[in-house]
């Protein structure tokens, strides 16, 4: 072969095995690509089920009880219907004072609506929930409606589930 063939040959062998190369590479990419967009769709599952409230067992009662805590017709049915939901410490904490039941002879009436409940699960026996929603207080005829936040508190009890250990009032949404 003369020099010019050769230099051909060698210039065009040289062009094959680098076409290879970049389809080669091209292939990988593409194999990594799958893989990431395949891991995104994970990474996305697993940030909805982060970020939006899964139906669990402790939530079932954190909404039960709020309801029931909230919504009532007098202050002794109030607490008689909350009852089975808490422990005792629980129980003591939804007391104003702390240590006894308010008055029930007095007009009080209370409803709530759209709540919102953002929970953080910080073990298997513990969660804790920040409750958003609408309050309706009527005190001797007059109503008065707010957006309140209450955080919950709950433990797992063996053999009787999920109870309300501690409730806070959080405070009030101005403006929501």
């Amino acid at each position: 072969m003369e020099p010019t063939n050769k230099k051909k040959f060698l210039l065009l062998m040289i062009g094959f095995v680098v076409a290879a190369m970049v389809i080669m590479y091209v292939f990988s990419l593409r194999l990594q690509l799958q893989e990431v967009r395949a891991n995104q769709e994970n990474y996305e599952d697993q940030i909805k089920s982060l970020s939006s409230i899964q139906n669990t067992d402790a939530l079932k009662i954190n909404r039960e009880f709020l309801e029931r805590f909230f919504t009532y017709q007098t202050t002794a049915e109030r607490y008689e219907k909350i009852k089975p939901f808490m422990t005792d410490q629980g129980y003591k904490a939804t007391h104003p004072s702390g240590t006894e039941l308010p008055d029930s002879e007095q007009s009080v009436k209370s409803s709530m609506v759209g709540l919102k409940p953002f929970e953080y699960q910080s073990s298997k026996t513990e969660a804790e929930f920040f409750n958003e929603f609408k309050l309706t207080t009527e005190f001797n005829n007059v109503a008065n409606t707010e957006t309140i936040i209450v955080k919950t508190s709950l433990i797992y009890v063996k053999d009787k589930g999920w109870k309300i250990d501690d409730v806070e009032y959080m405070g009030e949404l101005v403006g929501g």
